[in-house]
């Protein structure tokens, strides 16, 4: 009875089987198929986009911090350790020295020997000395930690230092002197910059300006322009915004003006990441500090100390970094995201940028 019993299930087993293989099942398994891609396609994106209550807050801009930017966290540029001297001699790449092919992990800045010899070196920021004296390969360095992963190393120096370990210096204050003649490991005077984010190696022109070189600007439709503070906070009231706050939106379109980006592009970002931040969330009074999500989050470190006005000059820092080398043709919001731009991205989700078009766009045209 077994045996017969197993038989009658697998001839209703092959009788299945035999029927989705016809033509016809066939064909209407394909049609559901094709149905069903159409819907993703055309219909997800306005599920996701269609308004700011219909999807969760984008934590994208966790990313942004990421991005190298050249001013700092207070809103004011980095300082460039020699103003003396302007001439990188050696950049941050693969280079030939002493017989091997290796990874130059700084940038050299000098000018001949007469030019170069005890010029001043100054802290790129505010931080903690954390090495002054000898270091392997670098003859004499310091070392200064900026927190938040930042750190930075000043090699072939003067064996006369003004700082010692433990020393807490402010940006731009006289640290040491450029080494004469040759310190360390090296072919000749001159100072080794480097700048390392959580450890690794960067490039420190992606932080440092040397003298004269003038700091980015934004595509002009990106640019500031003066923020409708009433229409804005109609516009913030209609959504129950903790941001509809009239002194909230000066900040805003202070840090826009002073660093020549439009506010609304500051606003619709809260949009898309926060959206706007609800007065009902139970910590939007934190969150209308950095709804920018700067220094990876507003909810702890560097990003939960933050006000509202010093972060939105770091978002708009950050803006204005990942803007240049716009390819011609390429949408400027769209950039600010892309995973080609070779500055970084502020945003891993691929449809950040158009939600933010949409708010930008909608806060623009009713401004007037």
């Amino acid at each position: 009875m077994e045996v017969v019993k197993k038989a009658k299930e697998m001839k209703k087993i092959i009788g299945v089987l035999s029927a989705l293989s016809s033509p016809g099942i066939g064909l209407v398994l394909i049609f559901l198929g094709l149905a069903a891609l159409v819907v993703l396609f055309v219909f997800l994106p306005f599920m996701i986009f269609s308004d700011t209550d219909s999807y969760k807050p984008q934590t994208a801009g966790q990313y942004a911090w990421m991005a190298p930017v050249q001013l700092d966290v207070d809103g004011t540029a980095y300082v460039w350790p020699v103003p003396t001297i302007d001439r990188v001699s050696s950049p941050f790449a693969l280079r030939d020295l002493f017989g091997t092919t290796r990874m130059h992990k700084g940038i050299d800045i000098a000018n001949g020997a007469a030019n170069t010899e005890l010029q001043a070196v100054y802290a790129m920021a505010a931080g903690t000395v954390t090495m002054a004296g000898a270091a392997s390969g670098y003859g004499q360095a310091i070392m200064i930690d900026h927190g938040n992963g930042l750190v930075t190393i000043y090699g072939h120096l003067s064996t006369q230092m003004n700082v010692s370990v433990g020393d807490v210096v402010s940006k731009g204050q006289l640290i040491g002197a450029i080494g004469q003649g040759i310190v360390g490991r090296s072919t000749g005077p001159h100072l080794h910059f480097q700048v390392e984010l959580n450890r690794v190696p960067v490039d420190p022109l992606e932080y440092v300006f040397a003298p004269g070189t003038e700091i980015p600007t934004l595509p002009r439709e990106l640019g500031y322009q003066s923020l409708n503070i009433e229409y804005v906070l109609q516009f913030l009231e209609k959504r129950k915004s903790a941001l509809a706050d009239r002194s909230l939106l000066q900040m805003i379109d202070e840090a826009g003006r002073i660093k020549n980006v439009s506010p609304y592009l500051l606003i619709a970002i809260t949009g898309q990441e926060q959206s706007f931040v609800p007065r009902n969330n139970n910590h939007a009074s934190e969150i209308i500090r950095n709804p920018w999500n700067v220094f990876g989050c507003w909810c702890k470190g560097k990003g939960a100390q933050l006000s509202t006005g010093e972060s939105a000059q770091i978002a708009a820092n950050t803006i204005i970094k990942l803007s240049q080398d716009l390819p011609a043709g390429r949408d400027p919001i769209q950039w600010l995201s892309a995973k080609d731009n070779p500055r970084g991205y502020y945003a891993a989700h691929n449809g950040w940028w158009i939600g933010v078009s949409k708010y930008f766009k909608l806060l623009v045209a009713g401004s007037g």
